[in-house]
């Protein structure tokens, strides 16, 4: 590293082409991730058909209650298609980063492992970092001051669309609530522009960004109280575990994805330095969007944890190794990250992404640092064992099979079944029980017109009646071990 001259542009033009060329390598050696495979099976009327991945009965799936789902319409199409248009959209995030702030940024988001993981994956991540971006410039009015409230209920509807992405609210609410959103933020803007001394706290970034903070906490902490929905409503049900959840979300989020996976450590000090002593109403609300998202996520991300261990009964706290890759939500906040820094510099001397000074070479060091992970995220990429299982089975138009496995993720393995096997359209139905319930004696009750039985490397028994058809090696990296797909004699 003594030799890498940070300062020469040709080195940063090297990595961002890098990036460019992990991310389309990534399409080719990784399998759809295991959400994006439940969401294509989603139907027309926002059900599953082999049943809610959070069913009633703990260790058992339920084909008759569905649930009932929002997501984006992009999941309607094919594999080719979901990561055509994922490859696309994050190529246009780097393009307008290379605009608008310079080579640095651009490189460093092309290399991001997360987004790398996300880009292969089919996730929303690309998109939940635009919507995040646009709602960011729009909001702010970074780039004109002119048409501010018809700019601010354009970004309150895009706002929106990060949790109608993730399933929260329903495409109604999204229009309301982004109208809300744009009322609230044209008050705020106009109380700030007056200038009174009464309102002199609302341009100190600082206090509007722990006030952001303080609402987002309160507010998702009476949303759990509420039951808005099962994950938030976990708060309350199982507070001590949540608070122990929190602790770790915050490492996750904060230390691992956000100052090292972002190469953000090098400038949080002098951000924070320059928060605490400018006065700028328009800093101030850049602040508040980005306390309130980073707060929103690591409330959520420890609700996901402690919701899904205890409908799993997954060892406490084991389970966060399986689940700890969901701080790469935080890659959303990468842009207004990159902007509220460049802003802050033409109101004090604090070092950018774009223009660093002396925090180069350590940024350049830490984003070599990540270059591994960056290309394990491409060239391993994620494996599915299912799809030789699915080939195996060899079911006809309308037939049952069961899925054996150990609670955790099993019924998102289950759907990774649903588009091998053409599960619509032969109308073949999947059903799951847990390697630990009496799926043995349901066999000759409850699930007697099952033929076909494929087992997790979790589960070694063969039941009476039943005999191995075919079987194979899972990869080390999905936990090693045989799948076998079994048939009554």
């Amino acid at each position: 590293m003594e030799r890498l001259n940070f300062e020469d542009t040709r080195l940063w033009q090297g990595l961002l082409i890098l990036g460019i060329l992990l991310n389309i390598l990534v399409c080719f050696t990784s399998d759809l991730g295991l959400d994006t495979q439940v969401k294509m099976a989603i139907d027309e009327n926002g059900a599953l058909p082999w049943g809610d991945l959070r069913p009633d009965t703990i260790g058992a799936s339920d084909p008759s209650d569905g649930g009932q789902r929002t997501v984006l319409p992009l999941y309607g199409l094919s594999e080719v298609g979901i990561k055509l248009t994922a490859l696309v959209a994050f190529f246009g995030l780097i393009a307008c980063l290379l605009r608008w702030t310079g080579i640095h940024s651009a490189a460093i988001l092309s290399l991001s492992p997360a987004l790398i993981f996300s880009v292969g994956r089919g996730y929303e991540e690309v998109y939940l970092a635009i919507f995040c971006a646009l709602s960011f410039i729009l909001l702010t009015g970074i780039i004109t001051v002119k048409h501010r409230t018809l700019q601010n209920i354009a970004g309150g509807i895009i706002f929106m669309l990060m949790p109608y992405a993730k399933g929260f609210v329903t495409p109604g609410a999204v229009i309301v609530s982004g109208l809300v959103l744009a009322l609230l933020t044209t008050v705020w803007q106009r109380i700030s522009a007056r200038g009174s001394e009464k309102t002199r706290w609302m341009s100190k970034p600082h206090v509007v960004g722990s006030a952001v903070s303080t609402i987002v906490l309160v507010a998702m902490v009476i949303l759990g109280i509420l039951g808005y929905n099962s994950t938030l409503a976990i708060i309350a049900d199982n507070p001590i575990r949540y608070l122990t959840a929190l602790a770790f979300s915050l490492f996750d989020v904060v230390i691992l994805y956000t100052l090292f996976g972002m190469v953000a450590w090098p400038f949080v000090k002098p951000m924070l330095s320059a928060i605490v002593s400018i006065e700028n109403s328009d800093i101030a609300i850049m602040t508040g969007y980005i306390a309130g998202i980073l707060s929103a996520i690591i409330l959520y991300v420890a609700a996901l944890w402690t919701y899904e261990a205890d409908i799993w009964g997954a060892e406490w706290p084991g389970v966060i190794w399986t689940m700890g890759n969901n701080g790469r939500y935080i890659s959303m906040l990468f842009v207004p990250f990159v902007l509220l820094l460049k802003h802050l510099a033409k109101h004090t001397e604090i070092p950018t992404y774009d223009s660093a000074g002396t925090k180069l070479r350590v940024m350049g060091i830490t984003l070599l640092i990540l270059l591994p992970l960056s290309l394990l995220a491409s060239v391993h990429g994620q494996t599915m064992w299912t799809d030789e299982a699915a080939e195996a089975m060899e079911l006809s138009d309308g037939e049952h099979f069961l899925f054996v496995a150990d609670d955790t993720l099993a019924m998102h393995w289950l759907y990774t079944f649903y588009a091998p096997l053409d599960a619509g359209d032969k109308q073949i139905t999947g059903h799951w029980r847990s390697m630990d319930s009496q799926w043995e004696s349901e066999l000759g009750s409850s699930l007697s017109q099952v033929n076909t039985l494929v087992t997790s490397p979790d589960v070694t028994l063969t039941p009476t009646g039943w005999l191995v058809k075919s079987d194979g090696e899972v990869d080390f990296l999905n936990g090693g071990g045989e799948w076998r797909v079994l048939t009554r004699m």
